[in-house]
C-alpha cells in the first residue's frame, strides 16, 4: 500500500513539473514570436560545422542567415503545435497538431 501512494506523488510532482516548463516554454514562444527573435550566425555555423564530414567545409553568409531563418519557422511551427495540442488537452504533440497550425504559418509569410 505504501508503494502505490508515493508513486501517485511521484506523477503528481512530475506533472507538476512539466506544467512548470511548459509555462517557460510558452514565455519563452511569446518573446521570440513578438520580438521576431532568432538564432545567432555563430550558433548556426557551430550547429551546421557539427555535421559535416569535412572540417574545410564553408558557410557563405547568405547561407547562414537563411538557414537561421528556416531554424526560427521550425521553433516557431513547433511552439505552435505545442500550443494547439495543449489546447486540445493532449499530452503529446502529434502530426495533427502540426497540420493545424500549418496555414497559420503560412499566412505569416
Amino acid at each position: 500500500m505504501r508503494g502505490r501512494g508515493s508513486g501517485r506523488r511521484a506523477q503528481g510532482s512530475l506533472a507538476e513539473g512539466a506544467g512548470a516548463g511548459l509555462r517557460k516554454t510558452r514565455v519563452l514562444a511569446a518573446v521570440m514570436e513578438e520580438t521576431g527573435a532568432g538564432f545567432r550566425k555563430e550558433l548556426v555555423s557551430k550547429l551546421l560545422h557539427l555535421h559535416f564530414k569535412e572540417d574545410k567545409t564553408k558557410v557563405s553568409g547568405d547561407a547562414l542567415q537563411l538557414t537561421a531563418e528556416l531554424l526560427k519557422i521550425f521553433v516557431i511551427a513547433a511552439i505552435r503545435s505545442v500550443r494547439q495540442a495543449q489546447a486540445e488537452e493532449l499530452g503529446c504533440v502529434d502530426l495533427d497538431q502540426l497540420e493545424k497550425v500549418l496555414p497559420q504559418l503560412l499566412l505569416d509569410f
